[in-house]
């Protein structure tokens, strides 16, 4: 009778342990899902302040969208750590079909955080951009001014030198994670991720051939052509 309650009380044990750990690695689950979503939200959000502020030349409102940026990056930095590393999930990882969906995750955190450090880096840019059409902006130029703006168009492009080769880093690396990921198969809110990345990719990419030239830039915010 005993040993009957022995090996009750051993299986009751086993089980209980069983559920702790499927409901530990739902909860790893949930967490790495609601930080990527966080950070999509972010991201998206900041992209959003970004174009609205380049028409209204609205400096504070690039600040924040740098802060959500940051926060973003914070989050699929997160995420990623923990689909990676989590006992549990990497548990849960040596099972092949939802190993595929935990490693397309890592991937999509990382693409993720890849384009809000490339966003980092252009809304710093932007700031500058926005100061110094803000100072010409409704001013009829004369030759004089064009050759002052000449000149600090030069001084930011000088600095917007260094960020345009993190931007185009950062890019190369989120292309980089997105060419490991093949979508067929995955769960459809991931298909639907990876649909919404494939996108925003192709934005950046056209933003990024688009900005590079800063004096051109400046040159279209202000409606005038600087001297060569």
């Amino acid at each position: 009778m005993r040993t009957g309650h022995g090996r009750g009380a051993v299986i009751a044990i086993v089980v209980l342990g069983v559920l702790a750990a499927l409901g530990y690695t739902a909860y790893a689950g949930t967490t790495v899902y609601v930080q990527l979503d966080s950070g999509r939200q972010e991201l998206v959000a900041a992209q959003r302040s970004m174009s609205a502020a380049a028409r209204s030349v609205n400096s504070a409102q690039l600040r924040a969208a740098g802060a959500q940026l940051k926060l973003a990056e914070g989050d699929f930095s997160d995420a990623g750590r923990r689909s990676r590393d989590d006992p549990a999930l990497r548990l849960a990882g040596g099972i092949p079909a939802a190993g595929r969906q935990l490693d397309a995750i890592a991937h999509l955190a990382a693409i993720g955080a890849d384009m809000s450090r490339a966003g980092e880096a252009a809304a710093a840019v932007a700031i500058q951009v926005v100061a110094l059409e803000q100072k010409y902006a409704g001013r009829t130029l004369t030759p004089n001014d064009l050759q002052i703006l000449l000149q600090q168009a030069q001084g930011i492009a000088s600095e917007y030198a260094a960020s345009t080769k993190a931007i185009g880093q950062q890019l190369l690396a989120a292309h980089a994670e997105r060419a490991q990921v093949t979508t067929t198969g995955l769960a459809p809110p991931l298909r639907d991720a990876f649909d919404e990345v494939d996108r925003a990719l192709a934005d950046a990419d056209t933003a990024f051939l688009r900005y590079q030239d800063v004096r051109q830039v400046l040159a279209d915010f202000l409606g005038v052509r600087l001297p060569a």
